[in-house]
C-alpha cells in the first residue's frame, strides 16, 4: 500500500515537473516568434516592456489586469501617435514585463512613485 502511494506521489511530481518545463519551453518559443515590439527598462527589480512613439503631449496607456500592450497597439496607436507621444507599457507580470515573486499584482501597488523619469523615459 505504501509503495503504491509513493508511486502515485512520484508520478504526480514527475507530471508537475514536466508541465513546468513544457511551460518554460513554450514561453521561449512564443518570444522567438513574437519578439517584444518596444523597449525594456529595469524599474524596481522588474523588467518593464514599453513602447514610445509619436510626438506631442505624452499620453500614457496602461492596460487592465487581464490585458497586455497589444490591447492598445492593435487599433489605437496608429491614430494617437499622430497627435501625441504615446507611451504604452506592459504592467509588471504581463506581456513581456516581469514582476518579482514578492511583488503584488494590484495596480495600486504597481503605480510609479513620484520619479516619472524611471517610468517615462525622456519625460
Amino acid at each position: 500500500m505504501i509503495a503504491w502511494i509513493a508511486g502515485i506521489v512520484a508520478l504526480v511530481g514527475f507530471v508537475l515537473v514536466g508541465l513546468v518545463l513544457f511551460t518554460a519551453w513554450t514561453a521561449r518559443q512564443v518570444e522567438k516568434m513574437l519578439p517584444p515590439r518596444g523597449h525594456l527598462i529595469g524599474v524596481d527589480g522588474a523588467r518593464i516592456h514599453y513602447l514610445d512613439e509619436g510626438t506631442g503631449p505624452t499620453l500614457l496607456l496602461i492596460h487592465g489586469l487581464a490585458g497586455q500592450m497589444h490591447n492598445f497597439t492593435h487599433s489605437l496607436l496608429g491614430k494617437l501617435r499622430r497627435d501625441f507621444r504615446v507611451v504604452i507599457l506592459d504592467r509588471p507580470g504581463s506581456g513581456y514585463s516581469t514582476r518579482p515573486d514578492e511583488a503584488s499584482a494590484t495596480i495600486s501597488d504597481q503605480r510609479p512613485g513620484t520619479d516619472r523619469q524611471s517610468f517615462l523615459p525622456g519625460a
